[in-house]
C-alpha cells in the first residue's frame, strides 16, 4: 500500500514538472482502501510531513513532500512568565481560594519559571537574605491555618505570613500574624540552617515563639445602632464611657507591654529547596511536594537600596 501511494506521488510530481498537468486531480479512494492507507501511514510514514505550495508552471517545483517541521515557537521572556504568575495568584488568597484550573495554571507557570530562571538560584547569594512574604502555597498545613479565618463567627484573622532569613547568623524565622478584635500578635518558629547545596537548605527548628500581644485601634461605641427597625442614639452614652474605655485601653497596653514572649523549645529537622530566586521573587519546594511563592517585602527592598 505504501509503494502504491509513493508511486502516485512520483507520477503527479512528474506531471507537474513537465507542465502537462493544468489542474489538481482528486483521486477517489474507496472507504476500505482509505482506512488501510491511513493505518499504513500512521505506522510507517514520518510524523511531521509538510507539503510545499507553489504555483503550477512556476520555476520552484522542488520539495513537494518535506520531512522538515516548520514549528516556530514564540520565545516568551522570563519577565512575562513572572508577571503572568503574579497575576494568576493575586486572587487566590495565598492558595486557599484557588480552583483546580487556576492551581494547574499556577503550577505550569511555576514550572516554566523554574526552567527559565532556576539555574541562577543560589542560597549563598546576597539576594537570598531578607524578609519574604508568602504569596501562594499548596501546603496543606498552611492552607488549614488560613481556613481558620473563614470559619463562621471566627474572631481570628490570619495576617501576613513571612519568612525572615539572616544569612550572617544562619537563622530562619517563619512568622504568622494573628489578628483578634483590638489585639494583634504573631506566632513564629526560629531555625538554624546549613547550606547542603547551592539550592538546598537543611535546617533544624529550635523553638516556637508566641509574641507579646499589642493593642490595635481604639475601643469606641458607634454613634447609633438600629434594633428591630428603631435607631438608637448612642452619642450621650459614648461620651460618658469615653474616659473609661481610654483608661482600659491604656491599662491593657501597659500590662501587655511588660509581658514577655512565650517560648517553647522544639527540635525538628526539615529541608527546603530554592528553585527560583531573583531580587524580588523566590520559589521554594519542601516536603511532600509543597511549593511556596514568596515576594520580598517593601521594607527589605528599601533597606537594601
Amino acid at each position: 500500500m505504501t509503494t502504491l501511494f509513493n508511486n502516485k506521488i512520483k507520477h503527479h510530481a512528474s506531471l507537474l514538472r513537465t507542465g502537462s498537468h493544468k489542474s489538481c486531480t482528486v483521486v477517489a479512494v474507496p472507504a476500505k482502501s482509505r482506512a488501510q492507507l491511513q493505518a499504513c501511514l500512521l505506522q510507517r510514514a514520518p510524523r511531521n510531513i509538510h507539503v510545499k505550495a507553489f504555483e503550477i508552471g512556476g520555476d520552484d517545483t522542488s520539495d513537494i513532500v518535506r520531512n522538515k517541521p516548520n514549528n516556530k515557537t514564540p520565545v516568551i521572556s522570563l519577565e512575562t512568565v513572572k508577571a503572568a504568575l503574579l497575576d494568576a495568584i493575586c486572587s487566590t488568597d495565598r492558595g486557599l481560594a484557588a480552583r483546580s484550573e487556576v492551581r494547574a495554571e499556577v503550577n505550569e507557570l511555576i514550572n516554566q519559571l523554574e526552567v527559565k530562571g532556576g539555574q541562577g538560584a543560589d542560597v549563598s547569594s546576597a539576594e537570598f537574605g531578607g524578609t519574604w512574604e508568602l504569596l501562594y502555597t499548596n501546603a496543606t498545613d498552611l492552607l488549614a491555618l488560613l481556613s481558620v479565618s473563614k470559619l463562621p463567627l471566627s474572631p481570628i484573622k490570619i495576617g501576613t505570613i513571612t519568612q525572615t532569613i539572616d544569612a550572617s547568623s544562619g537563622t530562619l524565622e517563619n512568622s504568622v500574624q494573628l489578628e483578634f478584635p483590638l489585639v494583634q500578635t504573631s506566632l513564629s518558629t526560629v531555625s538554624n540552617y546549613n547550606i547542603a547545596s547551592p539550592k538546598r537548605l537543611q535546617f533544624t527548628v529550635q523553638r516556637g515563639i508566641l509574641h507579646t500581644p499589642s493593642i490595635e485601634g481604639n475601643l469606641e461605641f458607634p454613634a447609633s445602632v438600629t434594633f428591630m427597625g428603631q435607631t438608637l442614639d448612642l452619642v450621650p452614652l459614648r461620651d460618658v464611657l469615653a474616659p473609661i474605655t481610654r483608661g482600659a485601653v491604656s491599662f491593657a497596653e501597659s500590662a501587655l507591654g511588660q509581658a514577655p514572649n512565650l517560648e517553647v523549645p522544639l527540635q525538628t529537622q526539615t529541608w527546603q529547596l530554592t528553585t527560583y530566586l531573583d531580587p524580588i521573587l523566590r520559589i521554594t519546594r519542601g516536603d511532600g511536594g509543597a511549593v511556596y511563592v514568596f515576594k520580598r517585602t517593601e521594607a527589605t527592598s528599601t533597606k537594601k537600596a
